[in-house]
């Protein structure tokens, strides 16, 4: 799709809109004017004529509350721990004077394997400017801005962000306002912390002041892919919308009480954040919850949308929505996934790139550590020998899983250090809990997994350390987004082993010689892993209680839910069962087919790849296609023929592994019927010599001819007599036995 547009924002002329008078008086006014230091602008009067983006209103908040299960935290299990056997404090402070760790510049010579690789232009890597290829920036659009006023804000929006710090709009937002304020699909793309929240949510505020107030709907829609990141924006709009007395917001994430957001959706808020699945499930199986009169659709964070699961849901919520709507598009990494959703879901889409040469933030210090195989099962000591003396506060700790998410948290608990998790297993209240705790600087540490990873914005954020290594670019990029955001200083570093060779090549392509390898003391490390070694055995026994307590946990669920079964059985089996858009066993398969295509299932025999391996193999096999395109005509034909025979043969082999596997799979499952059903009958006849089971006694035929037959012997009788019917059919219509047609050979033999 090609997507050239040209648009330049023109404010309303006098003759189509009419000015709606102040109530207050002239000199209040000024003295408003003069306090706030912001002049006044005219809010215009909604036009006659109804527009195809008419908006609703609504008049009352529902609150959203949740329940919290009462049972023992991580924290009191961590200090019941080290009062019963108190960690010596010998290990943790060096005796040596000297730093833990140097930093020197990063030389790409350290982290190349023995062989010679491939050159490294074959290299491509996976940034957020890699979709120039189908996205072209929108022609007539002004990148900069002196002021909000210069954008056509409405009073009530200008002072929330004077309020919030805004003097200036960032360049996204400079360039998104206008075109959103007319209605047009966007799809943008900026550099992490660049203010792409305010870039939808300003446009959709000020467009909501025109909406027709007698009828209330749901006008806008507002899809994140984490419930933490729902939480912010449905914040962020909270406070950007503070002198908007009548705009109403819902929130509507999973892990939250189903029965309040059910309630707050049927008063028909006029924005709805929400995650994907909870918001179909309101749709197909709540009452007098529609998308009829949505008029604004924003995905955030599209290309996390679209990765696994989430493809489905979105593609089935946008045929939900009307199809005469506006939709807008934001991530700060831009996949070749979004083209398919940019061709399902936008009309006419104008290409927004901020800053397109700016691929990291200048404030950003980017640094990478080399775990080396001596030192493989050092990686905690590592980690903590950094944040014992180098990064001791404001520090997000990226892991690869839950589990190690949460081995981390207790040894930090044990070591004394304050830290907090934020990862799947836990509870809706718990992630909101760590979040909190974080902002406020009660912890220095968050040790969160890639939920942690998309759009949060944490003022204060110091340093990232991945301790884990992210799978892709995309995710080291979202990663690092963390810090260093609003032109903040920030520190990145990243735990890189020999298997990141790929990744550790695209963040040096990404951050050139601004990267820098840090070099972690061993005596240190040495201390350290001694440490761990002695905390290991209170590990074990916070991970023990933790299985009883849940063991429990879930006794007391099964024993509750029995109980209401039998209270509420007419009115549970009463209510109307809740249905999704496809069944569990085609979810199931889905689910599969994701993780096979990922490599997770390891009987699969597919080797898992990264996304830069992924995209290496395909530069590579486009290069080779030019090449073929520049020889000769009868070279290329040879190339095209060779071609198609292995592809001919690779089917062939295929067909015939199949057939193979086919057969062997009927013949091994023939002879294990046969030997189940013989090894059945010798148990039978076992049982019945040995007494414990009575023989059923046959009665005896009346006459001899109607004797009880065995089935094989019935078998033989109707083959035999199928047989000779045959033979009497062939008998009686030839009569004699015909003889061959054909004479013999013998009288052409030479004499």
């Amino acid at each position: 799709m090609a997507l050239k547009t040209k648009f330049v924002f023109e404010p309303p002329s006098d003759e189509e809109i009419e000015y709606e008078s102040a109530s207050e008086s002239e000199e209040e006014r000024d003295e408003e004017a003069e306090d706030s230091e912001i002049k006044e602008v005219k809010v215009p009067k909604k036009k006659k004529t109804q527009s195809p983006w008419d908006f609703s209103a609504y008049s009352e908040s529902v609150a959203d509350e949740h329940s919290r299960r009462s049972t023992t935290s991580i924290d009191q299990k961590i200090t019941n721990a080290l009062e019963r056997r108190p960690i010596p404090a010998a290990a943790a402070e060096d005796d040596d004077s000297e730093e833990n760790s140097d930093v020197e510049p990063h030389h790409q010579e350290d982290f190349r394997p023995e062989e010679e690789e491939e050159e490294d232009d074959d290299v491509a890597t996976t940034s957020g400017n890699d979709a120039d290829s189908f996205f072209a920036p929108a022609e007539g659009v002004s990148f900069h801005a002196n002021s909000f006023l210069e954008l056509h804000l409405s009073r009530p929006l200008v002072r929330a962000c004077e309020a919030l710090g805004y003097s200036k709009p960032t360049p996204i937002q400079a360039s998104c306002i206008p075109l959103a304020l007319a209605g047009r699909d966007i799809c943008g793309s900026a550099i992490t912390g660049s203010g792409k929240t305010a870039a939808f949510a300003l446009p959709t505020l000020e467009r909501l002041l025109y909406r027709p107030k007698n009828r209330p709907a749901i006008r806008v829609l507002i899809l994140t892919p984490t419930r933490e990141l729902a939480v912010q924006i449905h914040s962020m709009i909270g406070k950007l919308s503070q002198f908007m007395s009548d705009i109403r917001c819902c929130l509507v994430v999973g892990g939250l009480s189903t029965k309040v957001q059910e309630a707050a959706l049927r008063t028909l808020p006029d924005i709805v954040v929400a995650t994907p699945g909870r918001m179909i499930d309101h749709l197909r199986n709540s009452m007098s919850v529609h998308l009829d009169e949505l008029a604004v659709l924003i995905l955030d964070e599209a290309d996390r949308l679209l990765e696994l699961g989430f493809s489905a849901e979105i593609h089935e919520l946008v045929k939900m929505c009307p199809k005469r709507r506006q939709t807008m598009l934001f991530s700060a990494t831009m996949t070749e996934k979004i083209q398919e959703l940019i061709k399902f879901s936008m009309n006419k889409p104008s290409s927004i790139e901020a800053d397109p040469f700016t691929k990291r933030p200048a404030a950003l210090t980017e640094e990478v550590v080399r775990i080396r195989r001596t030192r493989e099962g050092n990686h905690e000591a590592v980690l903590f020998a950094l944040c014992s003396k180098t990064f001791t506060s404001k520090v997000i700790i990226f892991s690869g899983t839950k589990k190690a998410a949460h081995r981390l948290k207790i040894l930090f608990g044990l070591a004394g250090f304050k830290a907090a998790e934020l990862h799947g297993d836990l509870t809706q209240a718990q992630r909101l809990d760590a979040l909190e705790i974080f902002r406020r600087q009660e912890v220095d540490f968050l040790i969160a997994t890639d939920v942690a990873a998309r759009g949060l914005d944490i003022i204060g954020v110091q340093t990232v350390i991945n301790f884990e290594c992210p799978r892709d670019l995309t995710s080291y990029v979202h990663r690092v987004g963390r810090t260093a955001r609003a032109g903040r200083e920030g520190y990145a570093v990243t735990f890189v082993t020999d298997e990141d060779r790929s990744l550790l090549k695209a963040i040096i392509k990404r951050a050139g010689s601004r990267l820098k390898s840090r070099i972690v003391s061993e005596t240190s490390i040495k201390k350290w892993s001694q440490m761990i070694e002695q905390m290991e055995d209170r590990v074990s026994s916070i991970f023990q209680e933790e299985r009883e307590e849940m063991a429990l946990r879930k006794a007391e669920m099964e024993a509750t839910k029995a109980e209401n079964m039998i209270a509420y059985k007419d009115r549970i089996y009463s209510r109307p069962k809740r249905t999704w858009f496809v069944t569990e066993k085609e979810k199931n398969l889905v689910a599969k087919a994701a993780k096979d295509a990922m490599g997770i299932n390891k009987g699969s025999g597919h080797e898992a790849i990264s996304a830069e391996q992924a995209e290496t193999l395909k530069m590579k096999e486009k290069r080779k296609r030019e090449r073929e395109k520049n020889l000769p005509r009868k070279k290329r034909r040879k190339l095209e023929a060779a071609r198609e025979m292995l592809e001919d043969q690779e089917e062939a082999k295929g067909q015939e592994k199949n057939k193979k596997d086919k057969k062997e799979k009927t013949g091994i499952s023939l002879v294990d019927v046969a030997y189940r059903r013989a090894k059945a009958v010798k148990a039978a006849n076992k049982a019945v010599d040995a007494g414990r089971i009575v023989k059923k006694a046959v009665k005896k035929p009346k006459h001899p001819s109607q004797a009880t037959k065995s089935r094989t012997e019935e078998m033989q009788e109707l083959f035999q007599g199928d047989m000779s019917e045959k033979k009497q059919k062939r008998t009686l219509a030839g009569g004699v036995k015909k003889k061959s047609s054909f004479k013999s050979k013998s009288r052409y033999k030479r004499k």
